[in-house]
């Protein structure tokens, strides 16, 4: 296996996900990562397809956010800042906020906590804490979770522009409580 459409091919078997989400690693200055999730045919219920993407205009400033579309057709859409404030060998700590628009309606992201705990041979456990608060209505929508296990893919696998890739399998409870398995493919350039 010589590179990542193959492997991409292959995972849709996985797709019951609902979304790579963020973890509390910069992209650093100038590098792009991006976190794909796919739905075939919007098969699960419950899922989606995600394009999650952080830029990093610093070393420890991100423009991050996602798209999204569920499978009953909602689109959803999220842009914010992510500031990387704590940082050592093992791990990573931090903090962002943003504007998600869902249904022509606008929800704040903040605060959030993102994490990532930095294990050998380059895996790692991240994931997020967020509180959702719908701006158009003024309410709390409450407070999502998310976790995963990053697993790192062979460098012999990628093309020579690639810096990175890792499969990530994880779970997401969301706003109203319900929790759902999670994958992605984290590719960085």
């Amino acid at each position: 296996m010589k590179s990542i459409p193959l492997l991409l091919a292959l995972l849709p078997g996985m797709a019951m996900a609902s979304g790579g989400y963020d973890h509390g690693t910069p992209a650093g200055k100038g590098n792009l990562d991006i976190d794909i999730t796919i739905n075939p045919e919007n098969r699960f219920e419950d899922g989606q397809t995600y394009l999650v993407w952080g830029y990093g205009i610093t070393d420890r400033l991100d423009f991050h956010g996602y798209v999204s579309h569920e499978a009953d057709g909602t689109d959803q859409v999220y842009a914010g800042l992510m500031y990387n404030f704590y940082s050592n060998d093992w791990l990573d700590l931090s903090t962002a906020i943003g504007l998600r628009e869902r249904e022509s309606k606008t929800d704040m992201f903040a605060p959030q906590l993102l994490y990532t705990f930095k294990l050998p041979r380059d895996f790692d456990i991240g994931g997020s804490i967020v509180y959702v608060y719908n701006l158009d209505d003024s309410f709390k929508r409450g407070t999502t979770y998310d976790i995963f296990l990053r697993i790192p893919l062979p460098d012999s696998w990628l093309p020579s522009f690639m810096k990175d890739a890792k499969l990530a399998v994880g779970a997401f409870r969301n706003a109203s409580g319900k929790t759902n398995p999670t994958y992605s493919i984290d590719l960085k350039f």
